[in-house]
Parts: C-alpha cells; structure tokens; sequence
C-alpha cells in the first residue's frame, strides 16, 4: 500500500475552520465525491478532482477508485481534525526543519517529533548555530511536514507529483486564506 500523501492546512497560528465547513467546501470544490465507507471522515475523489490537482510531469497511472480486492491503494480523501491541540504531522521523508532566526537545518528535531505528533507543542529545539529555541509551529518545515490542528490528506500522491491547484486553496481558505500544502511518505 502506498502511504504517499499531498496534505493541505490551514494557517497556524489561528483557530482551524470547523469540520462542517471544510467539509462543505470541500464538496463544494468537486474536490471530494462519495463517501469511502471503510473509513470515518474518508471520500473517493469528486468529479473535479483532476482539475482541482495539477500533476507534473508525465501522466501518472492515478487509481480513482477502490481495488476490486479491496485495499487503500487508490486515491482518496481524508480529513483529519479540527484537534483542540495542534500536532506535528510528519513521515519517513520530512526533512529537518530550518530555524526561523538563521535558516540552518535543525537536526535535533526528531528527538522532540514524537511529542509534537501528539500535541505537546511546548518542548522547544534549540538551534546549533544561533542558539535561538523554537517551537513546532515556528520552524520551517520546507514542505515535508506540518503543525496544526486540521489536514486534509490526498492518499496515493507523491512528494512534488503534484500539487494543489489555487483555486482550491482559496476556496478552501475562505477570506481567510493562507492554505498550505506538503508531502508526506512512509
């Protein structure tokens, strides 16, 4: 099974919009269709999906639907969240992050990434090269990783086979805007 995923957010830093109107936006988009009934808060792709998603490069051999043996390689939709903490959502590919004072790569990271990936945002990384301390939310995760309280999940995506197109992302963000996308493998 392919654990590739293209993963939209909202902002940080502020309240995530509720599920109800992610979702309906989301429907709206013609990004999702059907319900994917083996999971909870799952969908098939909608009837615009392909023009709500840029692919690059060649064309890929994309799977819409659900194997006939039954599985999750295929590609579908997942939302995650609102949680009431924020959490670091992250993968075998994530990077290290940068500090925000002086851009070098913080390596240490990963010792704090199992906390952050339940919530506790208050252990800090500090930066070899400037001493500054940071939090999840303030690094600079060069999209191959995420800190917040909502995501939706493209499954069966690879990192920089696509990417979401801005109309979706405006229509995802509202007049708040500011939707962000990374990638995620396992």
């Amino acid at each position: 099974m392919s654990n590739a995923r293209l993963v939209l957010q909202p902002p940080s830093g502020k309240a995530p919009p509720a599920h109800d109107i992610v979702l309906a936006r989301l429907i709206s988009s013609g990004l999702i269709g059907a319900p994917f009934a083996p999971v909870a808060d799952a969908w098939l792709a909608g009837e615009n999906f392909l023009q709500q998603v840029s692919f690059l490069g060649c064309s890929p051999h994309l799977k819409l639907e659900p194997p006939a043996e039954g599985g999750f390689d295929f590609c579908h939709i997942r939302l995650r969240g609102p949680y009431h903490q924020a959490r670091l959502l992250s993968a075998g590919n994530t990077r290290p992050p940068r500090c925000p004072a002086c851009g070098n790569g913080l390596k240490s990271w990963r010792t704090l990434e199992a906390a952050w990936s339940v919530g506790h945002d208050g252990p800090e990384v500090s930066c070899a090269s400037c001493g500054k301390r940071s939090g999840p939310a303030q690094l600079q995760w060069r999209r191959s990783a995420g800190f917040g309280n909502l995501f939706v999940e493209i499954w069966g995506i690879y990192p920089e086979e696509a990417i979401p197109q801005q109309t979706l992302l405006q229509t995802l963000g509202g007049d708040e805007g500011g939707w962000r996308h990374f990638y995620l493998l396992h």
